[in-house]
């Protein structure tokens, strides 16, 4: 079982003052990028007031329907603990449902069959996907964390029933089953995408 972690233990624990004012400032800065999304009011005023604990400001970026706001919410987690990570396994995997209602699968399949759409040409698109800016975020070869790995606590791919995996989690998606290779696609082009392949042009889909 978990226990109740100071803030040092969300936000890790940094062996020097310049290390740990360097950590703050990371998450001040992404808290204040959050909270412009955020519509104002009151309480968010008071909240730009302090520095908020990881797993209320995750839950902030879950409560607005925005596709920046679905990706923030893992710029969160990778600036946090390890030990954050484990204890907070199910508010990730919410983050990850929630960045796959970013976006229409439906009608992403319906459009690339329509249109015939080549294997490069899909991929063109799936980039455009919250599902595949997350899980580069998150697993791709140039993903930062400041403690661990996403893939430590959360593997992408469904390698067994017993353990939870990004994968699985989109297996529940209502629209897997018509759009469960575009979806599977997009996590693991995300996975793999580097600045490099972007630029030239993703490879074709095997």
């Amino acid at each position: 079982m978990c226990k109740p972690e100071s803030n040092s233990t969300y936000y890790g624990t940094c062996p020097t003052i310049s290390s740990v004012a360097l950590h703050v400032y990371k998450f001040m800065t992404l808290q204040q990028e959050i909270l412009k999304l955020v519509p104002e009011n009151e309480e968010t005023q008071e909240l730009a007031q302090k520095l908020l604990p990881p797993a209320e400001l995750i839950q902030l970026c879950l409560n607005i329907q925005n596709k920046q706001l679905a990706l923030y919410a893992f710029d969160v987690f990778a600036w946090t603990s390890l030990s954050f990570l484990r204890c907070n396994t199910s508010l990730l995997e919410e983050c990850w449902k929630n960045a796959a209602n970013q976006d229409d699968w439906e009608a992403i399949n319906q459009t690339t069959v329509a249109k015939g759409l080549t294997d490069e040409e899909i991929l063109e698109v799936l980039k455009e996907t919250a599902l595949f800016q997350a899980s580069r975020r998150c697993y791709g070869p140039g993903a930062e964390t400041y403690e661990g790995g996403f893939e430590q606590v959360l593997p992408l791919r469904q390698e067994s029933s017993e353990i939870s995996s990004v994968e699985g989690i989109l297996m529940q998606h209502r629209s897997f089953p018509d759009a469960d290779k575009l979806m599977v696609t997009a996590i693991m082009f995300g996975s793999v995408a580097t600045d490099a392949t972007l630029e030239d042009g993703p490879s074709p889909m095997e």
